[in-house]
């Protein structure tokens, strides 16, 4: 029932209490006064309760359910009236707070579906990240990395050639490099195949790995041929390392799949400059394959030292204006 239907019928009773008091004031005055007063006393406490408190309560225990995340839980309403306005007021608002309260649960529980579907895809982003991240990583170690022997290769090491003739500039220390070349190593592939031949590589670079300090670098240039990067290192102790390795590379037992021994020996040149005042890692590298070339053709197996102090100034000149040259092994 409407709130201004049920005002309409408080005023009619209102109104016609005095007349029925007038009516009976003869026959029971202390009765109508009683009545009076009691009506006086307690209807509009009766005309709240009866108009507005008893909704209102309702409401109030449906906006804290909905404010404590119960919104399974809804008020029990009569049956909605005929749509003839005829509805009381507060019922028809709590019929709306319901209708809201369904609706938060739709919507929360479609918010809970995309945060998880979110979720997913964030987890499976990362896992994409980290797999390319990884991939990268490796595409990185092959763009740097000699694939038979795992050292670095020839673009890697001229890089850091080029950063450690700078920090070697900066801070005034020695650098030092020699160049390995294994002698007669065309004979090895010729006679017992090119297995052998990768098995021989592999061999030397696992020597170079346990006799180099984790600063220096060793690296496969080419073929047969390897370069060491020896950092604040004077010429006594490049060629000391370089005689060391040759030794190890000569005692070392090589043996092929089929259980054959092979004999290896090399040839190492050796450049070492205490103020390497140079610009360009092609020149330093041409200083000790100059010195290589030396050893080859003093009859190999054995480590050889350029020294620009025992060239004169003109053919030092001369030199550096040489580009990359081949070395007869």
């Amino acid at each position: 029932m409407k709130i201004t239907t049920k005002l309409q019928m408080l005023m009619t009773v209102a109104a016609a209490v005095p007349v029925i008091v007038i009516i009976f004031m003869d026959q029971a005055v202390a009765v109508g006064a009683g009545v009076a007063a009691l009506v006086g006393l307690i209807g509009p406490f009766m005309a709240a309760r009866w108009l507005v408190t008893k909704d209102l309560g309702d409401i109030r225990a449906l906006c804290k359910l909905v404010k404590e995340g119960k919104y399974r839980v809804h008020t029990a309403l009569p049956n909605e009236a005929p749509d003839n306005g005829e509805e009381n007021e507060f019922i028809s608002v709590m019929r709306d707070m319901n209708w809201m309260a369904r609706e938060i649960k739709l919507r929360e529980g479609q918010l809970n579906e995309a945060i998880d579907e979110l979720d997913v895809a964030q987890q499976e982003l990362m896992e994409q990240k980290k797999a390319l991240e990884v991939a990268n990583k490796r595409l990185n170690e092959m763009a740097m990395t000699d694939p038979l022997t795992g050292l670095s290769n020839r673009r890697h090491f001229f890089d850091h050639l080029e950063q450690e003739i700078c920090r070697a500039n900066r801070i005034d220390q020695p650098l030092s490099l020699f160049i390995l070349d294994i002698d007669y190593f065309k004979r090895v592939n010729d006679t017992y195949g090119h297995q052998a031949g990768d098995i021989v590589l592999k061999a030397i670079a696992h020597i170079l790995r346990t006799r180099l300090r984790r600063s220096d670098m060793a690296a496969r240039i080419g073929g047969e041929e390897f370069a060491v990067l020896l950092s604040d290192t004077n010429l006594t102790q490049t060629i000391e390392l370089a005689e060391q390795i040759r030794n190890n590379i000569k005692e070392y037992l090589f043996q092929t799949c089929d259980g054959k021994c092979i004999n290896i020996t090399c040839s190492i040149g050796a450049f070492s400059g205490d103020r390497p005042d140079y610009t360009k890692a092609e020149l330093l590298y041409k200083y000790a394959d100059k010195a290589l070339y030396d050893a080859k053709n003093s009859g190999r197996d054995q480590v050889a030292y350029y020294d620009c102090a025992k060239l004169g100034q003109e053919q030092v000149e001369l030199f550096e204006q040489l580009g990359p040259r081949g070395v007869t092994h």
